[in-house]
């Protein structure tokens, strides 16, 4: 098994998610990942809200303020205000101005962004050679070993494939960005699509990504990110752009992430209770992620369902 001191596992959440964090968590500390240290960095304005996780074995909680550059978290700040004044829609409308015109730019500021450099700072600079992101949305499963993320002669990296030009949406967005910010224009005919988590990331070769975006952009690596277009690009998708580039240098296994499952309709809080239960039991799946909110925008309680799998997993101590 790989040494403690070698693997960590971060976690960027904030008060809106809670409620999926305690059920992750309490399934993080069921499994066999329970004597490795757990990042967890939080808004600052939310960090009283995560007193209750104060002092849980091998659990470090972070705010962004302790995390973020002070810049960065200023303007994260103001950001969270404009977005609360100016409602959903106008803050949407907000980031395509800033797509089109490189202003205002406070839309690059919001919460979604920042996480992403949290994870990237955290990741580079803590003392272990593998870091493991895994978001609120999480549940691990006992069945989870941590010879899911690592090799021994070669770095993991979760990979499902696709032909490029069936690249849509969000996901085409990401991957053109990644190749922009990674100077890459061998633009090959497959693209690695997965930007789920768990997601790897070998500490060394994400310092020699950020260290090259520098070089190139001639700024701090989070200011070069951040000053791209809001919501066009991803940590993940840079970081795998970069290994991609240098595939020739580095021993890199794509590994395809058959051991994670996914719930997309939270419509019927039963439902998702009983998948949940039944995929618990499965020793062929180790990670289980519930897109809350994936099927529409209409707002749907978490709880409905949530307390019910958290009593589900207190009950299987």
């Amino acid at each position: 098994m790989i040494e403690q001191q070698q693997l960590v596992f971060i976690t960027p959440t904030w008060a809106g998610d809670i409620d999926h964090f305690r059920v992750m968590r309490t399934s993080f500390e069921q499994s066999q990942f329970s004597g490795y240290a757990h990042y967890v960095v939080v808004q600052d304005e939310d960090l009283p809200l995560f007193s209750e996780f104060q002092g849980r074995d091998g659990l470090v909680l972070l705010s962004t303020k302790d995390v973020l550059p002070p810049a960065v978290e200023h303007r994260r700040h103001q950001a969270k205000a404009f977005a609360s004044s100016l409602g959903r829609n106008v803050t949407r409308i907000c980031g395509s101005l800033k797509r089109v015109f490189s202003r205002p730019l406070w839309p690059s500021y919001t919460g979604w962004h920042t996480q992403q450099i949290c994870k990237l700072k955290l990741a580079s600079e803590l003392p272990y050679t593998t870091a493991i992101i895994i978001d609120s949305d999480v549940i691990i499963t006992k069945s989870a070993v941590i010879d899911d993320f690592v090799s021994s002669d070669s770095t993991i990296c979760f990979s499902d494939w696709l032909e490029r030009i069936k690249l849509r949406g969000k996901v085409k967005n990401w991957i053109n960005e990644s190749d922009h910010l990674t100077n890459n224009p061998k633009k090959e005919p497959l693209v690695n699509v997965y930007f789920d988590t768990p997601f790897v990331i070998n500490k060394s070769l994400l310092c020699k990504a950020l260290a090259d975006l520098e070089a190139s952009s001639g700024k701090p690596w989070w200011n070069a990110l951040l000053d791209r277009p809001p919501r066009r690009w991803s940590e993940f998708g840079f970081y795998k752009a970069f290994l991609i580039k240098n595939i020739g240098s580095e021993t890199i296994e794509w590994r395809e992430p058959n051991f994670s499952h996914y719930i997309y309709d939270t419509k019927n809080p039963k439902a998702v209770v009983q998948s949940v239960s039944s995929m618990l039991e499965d020793s062929n799946i180790h990670y289980i992620t519930i897109h809350s909110q994936a099927n529409g925008r209409e707002y749907q309680d978490p709880n409905t369902y949530l307390n019910s799998i958290l009593s589900l997993l207190s009950s299987s101590e």
